[in-house]
């Protein structure tokens, strides 16, 4: 009996060329999508056995049902069953409680992994990758990106269905970003050749006939072959088989009881007992559900049972030769059979501390008594995960709903706790669905009020304020709302109101949310003190958004619990941006990240790289800044928190525009616009000057002026575009004057004015009303003096743009000396930051009047690897030297995303495809050079 595989030639050529590209040095991932018994498996061992072959160390592991509450158990049993054996990843064995948290344990996986792969080449292999626990669904939706450049070759395969799991979407993720394999049924050819394989003859049009009704699913196939070898309905004469016989199996189920049929009755007993079980089988589990044999008793029958094929010896235990085998297996049971087996196997799961969930689900199968305590068990389990695997919890809480039925009393309760995870979970129309279903009912005030408090989540996780007030406000006004559950509600509504442009309502809701939380949700109290000071930051009252953080930040570092899961120190580093307190704001971004990643707060992540990328453009360091805004809206894509996602390309659409790259700013312009359609919202000055900026930038003046005409009419009273950008008063002024509208110009002076005034200690503040100040009146002094503060505030593209106008205006005068001084240092700075727009710009216009020479053109001479930015080839030249990149991130000073956006953009600019094609391409270029 031949073990080849046939009919997937064209599939194992993929694996294969794959792995000879591993061992040579790159990475990548294949997903392999197929029915079950379709030939997933057999694919993944032959990719292992080339692996093998080629010296390519493999971790590879099947996901069961139940790993979905253990964190990150499926990644790490494949990493600790890797082979050749290595102490590498033996950390894993840890407590799945680690002190250090769920993200904490992902990026530790990550340095593992990195480490491991500069030495070795690597092959993940995860079979029922759908099934994987949600923490390692996380794992590989950003280690696969975050390893492309080492030697790490990922192999997941799946079955179609299962589109809520946690594992489903993040294969789901990544078939859009790789080629997937999908395998279909195999052809007339390739089944004659298996069936020829299996019984090692050539098989007559009796067989062919026959195993036509197994659908081309190679399983059923092999399956029904072995029956009829096993029944012996299959003669071989001269080298050709023939069925024979009038009694023949006619189905895949009826091939499987067929098989187990002709076994003795303990191995049948063995093998319809331990069907209730859903992963590998130990021989005392088995000995329990066969009615307390004993153990010894059993290995004839095991034996028996793995002769017939239906059962086979893993490491981990006796498994069923597949899904399917399994499920015919169950199918014998009778109901009566199946409850109290399912009664046993709950008790045993109970003694040996399995998963709560798995538990349950014993339970919820094993009659009506067993349900009650699966119900509050599955709640239970729901809320210890919520925090890290809010999907997982989701579904947990969507099982008890199952079993409660529909007009259980409890039911209006576990919808309301329901709708919340769902929300948290991303799974938006779920949520409304479910909450909608649960409004329509009568239910006790304090519920309806909580089943509102999900539904406001669940939009505001979806970015759509308008839907998240509109519940928060609806909530409110109802009678009998606990005080925990409205302060919650309040702080909903004042973040909502923010990103509605409402600041006043914003104001009063997180003042309202912060007096309530204080005594009964202090997580509340924080948030609502996050809106406060979102709202002094909008209204350029710099120290009170810096107060209101630093309050949020030590509340929360005081009770703990939920107040730190709102992550106050976010605001609390804008804040300090805000102010040119740059150490203080890296610092509380550093703490915070690593609190979020213990913590497990999906949510908060894109969030961290927005507020960084915010302080690197303050910085003037734009390749690393948009490195950040990219990565931010990479995890808020993955993690379905739209919220964040428009500031996120607003901020890549400006960092665009001050490198040059207008077709990237105006694609990022077409996903705001889209989003925006759907009804998410964002802060509506970013908005309009994400459009307006590029039309600056492409010298529509009029066209840039009208998409910010309401922006001069409100920015008196909410200057945070000037806050964030001190630059764009000057820019506002030039465009209004070109548009003919000095009033409106007028209004930007004043504006930039009044934010000077109101913040004195702000030297970007009293910078861009001097900017503003010396556009209108073409006042070179007040340029000057815009020169010095922007320079002392540390803001190099203010600063250079500062300098471009006082060039300007000094070549308007025939000051040519005066002209090529600020012309010099504006283009410094310019080439400095990697604001090449800036650059361009300065040399078509004043380069042209002032000729070639000057200190800039002398700072641009070629470098190593002249193609890269000047923060992309420091991490090419580490690279090459073989660092690992969380090395590298380390003696940059950069995140770990950073470093992997860098990259991924020197290996396509360079056209390469690996780390040691890098190494090789920087030998070459440097020779016998010291680098630098």
């Amino acid at each position: 009996m031949s073990d080849r595989i046939v009919g997937r030639t064209g599939e194992l050529k993929i694996l294969r060329t794959a792995l000879d590209e591993t061992k040579e040095g790159r990475g990548g991932c294949h997903v392999i999508f197929g029915r079950a018994g379709i030939g997933k498996s057999r694919l993944l061992l032959a990719a292992g056995d080339h692996a093998d072959d080629l010296a390519v160390a493999v971790a590879a592991r099947e996901a069961f049902k139940h790993d979905r509450t253990a964190p990150l158990v499926t990644l790490a049993g494949a990493l600790r069953a890797c082979s050749p054996p290595t102490a590498d990843f033996a950390w894993l064995a840890g407590s799945d409680d680690d002190p250090a948290g769920n993200y904490a344990r992902i990026h530790r996986l990550r340095d593992s992994l990195e480490r491991f792969a500069a030495v070795q080449p690597l092959l993940i292999v995860i079979d029922d990758a759908h099934w994987m626990d949600e923490l390692s669904a996380l794992a590989v939706r950003e280690l696969v990106p975050a390893l492309a450049s080492f030697p790490v070759r990922w192999l997941l395969a799946s079955r179609p269905g299962q589109t809520d799991a946690p594992g489903w979407q993040a294969l789901d993720w990544l078939s859009h970003r790789v080629t997937p394999i999908h395998l279909d049924v195999l052809d007339d050819d390739a089944i004659r050749r298996l069936c020829e394989d299996r019984i090692g003859a050539a098989a007559d049009d009796t067989v062919l006939a026959l195993v036509e009704g197994c659908g081309g699913v190679p399983l059923r196939v092999e399956q029904l072959i072995d029956a009829l070898l096993a029944t012996d309905q299959i003669v071989i004469e001269d080298g050709v088989a023939t069925v024979v016989g009038d009694d023949l199996p006619s189905s895949f189920v009826t091939t499987v009881r067929e098989i187990a049929g002709s076994l003795s009755p303990d191995a049948q007993w063995l093998l319809r007992a331990t069907s209730v079980l859903d992963g590998p089988i130990d021989i005392e589990a088995a000995a329990r559900l066969m009615g307390g044999l004993d153990p010894a008793g059993l290995f004839g029958p095991i034996d028996e049972a793995v002769a017939s094929g239906l059962l086979v010896e893993d490491h981990a235990g006796l498994v069923f030769r597949h899904a399917l085998v399994h499920q015919a297996v169950q199918s014998v049971l009778s109901p009566a059979q199946s409850q109290h087996l399912h009664g046993k196997a709950a008790v045993l799961a109970r003694e040996r501390n399995r998963p709560a969930a798995e538990i349950a689900g014993h339970l919820l199968r094993s009659g009506r008594s067993g349900a009650g305590a699966a119900v509050g068990m599955l709640r239970g389990t729901a809320a210890g995960v919520a925090a890290t695997a809010p999907a997982t919890a989701a579904d947990l809480m969507l099982q008890a709903l199952r079993a409660l039925g529909e007009h259980d009393p409890q039911r209006p309760a576990v919808i309301a706790d329901t709708v919340g995870l769902l929300a948290s979970a991303g799974r938006l129309v779920q949520a409304n669905q479910l909450g909608q279903e649960a409004l329509r009912g009568d239910l006790e005030p304090a519920t309806r009020a909580t089943v509102r408090l999900g539904l406001a989540e669940a939009f505001q996780h979806a970015g759509q304020d308008v839907e998240a007030a509109g519940y928060a406000d609806t909530g409110l006004a109802g009678p009998a709302v606990p005080p925990d559950v409205r302060a919650r509600l309040y702080a909903i509504r004042a973040h909502a109101a923010f990103g509605l442009a409402d600041l006043a309502a914003a104001d009063e809701a997180g003042a309202e949310a912060d007096r309530l939380g204080r005594d009964h949700e202090p997580g509340a109290a924080v948030s609502g003190l996050t809106a406060r000071s979102l709202v002094a930051h909008a209204e350029g009252r710099l120290a009170d958004a810096l107060t209101h953080a630093g309050t949020a930040t030590e509340l929360a570092d005081r009770v703990r619990g939920q107040a730190l899961h709102r992550h106050p120190r976010i605001w609390l580093a804008s804040a300090l941006t805000s102010l040119g307190r740059y150490e203080e704001a890296e610092r509380a971004l550093n703490q915070g990240h690593r609190e979020c990643d213990a913590l497990g707060t999906a949510w908060a992540q894109p969030l961290w790289h927005h507020y960084r990328a915010v302080l690197l453009t303050a910085r003037g360091r734009l390749d690393d800044a948009a490195a950040e805004a990219d990565a931010g809206v990479g995890q808020a894509e993955q993690h379905s928190t739209y919220q964040p996602v428009v500031p996120l390309l607003g901020t890549l659409i400006r960092l665009a525009v001050l490198r040059g790259d207008l077709d990237q700013g105006r694609y990022l312009l077409y996903r705001i616009r889209e989003l925006t359609a759907a009804g998410v919202t964002g802060p509506p000055e970013h908005v309009a000057w994400a459009g307006a900026s590029l039309l600056a930038a492409e010298g529509d003046q009029l066209g840039a002026f009208r998409l910010m005409r309401d922006v001069y009419d409100t920015i008196g009273a909410r200057p945070a575009l000037l806050v964030q950008q001190p630059a764009v008063a000057a820019v506002l002024v030039r465009l209004a004057l070109a548009a003919g509208d000095p009033g409106r110009a007028a209004l930007a002076v004043a504006a930039a004015a009044r934010l000077a005034a109101a913040n004195p200690e702000s030297r970007a503040a009293a910078g861009a009303a001097g900017h503003a100040a010396g556009v209108l009146a073409r006042d070179p002094a007040r340029l000057a003096a815009a020169v010095t503060a922007f320079r002392l505030a540390r803001r190099p593209i203010e600063q250079a743009a500062a300098g471009e106008d006082a060039a300007g205006l000094a070549r308007d005068a025939g000051d040519r000396p005066v002209a090529r001084e600020r012309y010099d240092e504006a283009l410094l700075l310019a080439v400095s930051a990697g604001a090449h727009g800036v650059r361009r710009r300065l040399r078509d216009g004043l380069g042209a009047w002032l000729g070639p020479d000057g200190a800039g053109r002398a700072r641009e001479r070629p470098p190593v690897l002249p193609g890269l930015t000047q923060a992309e080839r420091p991490v090419a030249l580490l690279v090459a030297e073989g660092m690992t990149n969380i090395a590298v991130a380390r003696q940059l000073n950069l995140s770990p995303h950073t470093v992997d956006s860098h990259l991924r953009k020197v290996f396509m600019k360079l056209d390469i495809h690996s780390r040691v094609e890098l190494a090789a391409r920087v030998a070459r270029e440097t020779g016998d050079r010291r680098i630098t």
